[in-house]
């Protein structure tokens, strides 16, 4: 690889006695080579001075003869810049046959999807296009946030040249900084986009591909996982912290509309991104009944609402997108998951409250579910828990649980009135305990 002494040098030494010289750089066979082009030149206005001009040329062959192109002057354009150039613009069009001078091939040519940036884009549009909730926060990781993966990693490197240790020194230098669940969490978002590019561009169930990548393993299959990023929460509201919390969100609905998305995670137990992405489609009012065609894993599901959660949902206005929780800014788009987050985190600052997530408000109502007498069974059914290996639900059990599931939910909202009405403020031993026959 040429250098910038080595430029100079070259400079320093063309001269009326070697008038013209070459400095190419290296590069993949068949791509075609960056050529610094230093020639001397003899002014007319003063054929004593010596004049000497350096330019930057695609090299490469056509039919066994020799073909330069020009890309730019040095220094005005710098070896970095030359070489960027050369390899997403010049080389692909090398490549392919075509003529690199003409700005329509190089265009047509150019490979982005080859780039680690071009493989994280893809993966945030294939989670896109599955109805993937995770795909906000995996664009935000790997593309759009100060420090993100894509830029970290090298965005317009070749992916299938990112090696372990690149990734290592990546996540470590998050590690370092305390962030132990952001570099956790990096990591899979990482290891996940190389994953789909090797499994996107093999797959033999696609006639066409995206992929071309060329990766041949996956360079974050190496890097093992930090135990310590594996914490099973343990934080649930007791039923007076609950009941504290929800008369803060409806004292406080003017500051924030999505507040009341808070509310019905904690009346329903349904996944934060799951009621943000609330549509009016997804209701229907007169058999009272939530429905979402595709979940974080992969099924459809349905929920009977709670009386509680009905009073809830008819003080919602839709969008003009048809949005329960539009974004602030962006009305055909549904409220970010940083929202209730931020709530969640005020409340505490503004009260003293022992701190938790929207995420611990699910926790909260499988175990507050659990002591109004709720079934596990039922309880995973109405949070969609299901797991994947039940051979009976996935391969034979087509009943729907529907009179089944209201009658829990009728028995749960009985055990949310007495929450809210202050009855159960002492924390209880035993999962029935208050609750009315």
């Amino acid at each position: 690889m040429i250098t910038d002494r080595e430029i100079h040098a070259l400079i320093k030494r063309c001269s009326r006695e070697q008038p013209r010289l070459e400095l190419p750089d290296k590069s993949e066979r068949g791509g075609g080579r960056l050529l610094l082009l230093v020639r001397n030149l003899l002014q007319k206005s003063d054929p004593k001075r010596d004049r000497v001009v350096s330019e930057w040329y695609a090299r490469y062959y056509r039919g066994k003869k020799r073909k330069l192109t020009k890309i730019g002057t040095y220094p005005t354009m710098p070896l970095a810049e030359a070489r960027r150039l050369f390899r997403e613009d010049y080389a692909p069009v090398i490549r392919a046959g075509a003529q690199p001078s003409n700005p329509y091939a190089r265009v047509l040519h150019k490979d982005v999807h080859q780039s680690v940036r071009g493989l994280f884009t893809a993966y945030v549009q294939h989670l896109k296009a599955n109805g993937k909730g995770s795909w906000y926060e995996a664009e935000r990781i790997l593309l759009k946030r100060k420090g993100n993966a894509a830029d970290a990693l090298g965005a317009d490197r070749a992916a299938n040249t990112i090696e372990p240790s690149t990734i290592v020194a990546y996540l470590a230098e998050i590690h370092s900084r305390g962030r132990i669940g952001m570099a956790h969490t990096a990591r899979s978002y990482v290891r996940a986009a190389f994953a789909f590019g090797l499994k996107s561009e093999h797959s033999y169930t696609r006639a066409v591909s995206d992929g071309r990548w060329g990766l041949k393993a996956n360079p974050v299959a190496a890097i093992p996982a930090d135990p310590n990023a594996y914490r099973v929460g343990q934080r649930f509201l007791e039923p007076r912290e609950f009941r504290e919390f929800w008369e803060y969100l409806l004292d406080n609905h003017d500051r924030w509309f999505a507040g009341i998305s808070l509310l019905l995670i904690m009346a329903t137990g349904q996944r934060v991104m799951e009621i943000l992405k609330l549509t009016d489609g997804d209701y229907d009012r007169e058999a009272k009944l939530l429905s979402w065609k595709m979940t974080k894993n992969g099924r459809p599901h349905s929920i009977p609402v709670p009386e509680t959660a009905v009073d809830i949902l008819a003080t919602i206005t839709p969008s003009s997108g048809g949005w329960f929780f539009p974004h602030r800014y962006k009305p055909d788009r549904h409220a970010i998951s940083t929202t209730p987050n931020k709530i969640c985190e005020t409340y505490a600052d503004e009260t003293g409250a022992r701190r938790f997530t929207p995420r611990d408000l699910r926790r909260t109502w499988k175990t507050l579910a659990g002591r109004a007498g709720i079934s596990k069974e039922m309880r995973d059914r109405l949070q969609n828990h299901m797991a994947d290996n039940d051979v009976s639900s996935r391969h034979y059990d087509r009943y729907d649980y529907l009179s089944e599931r209201r009658a829990a939910m009728k028995r749960w909202n009985q055990y949310l009135t007495k929450i809210l009405s202050g009855k159960l403020d002492k924390p209880i031993a035993g999962s029935t305990e208050g609750l009315a026959a």
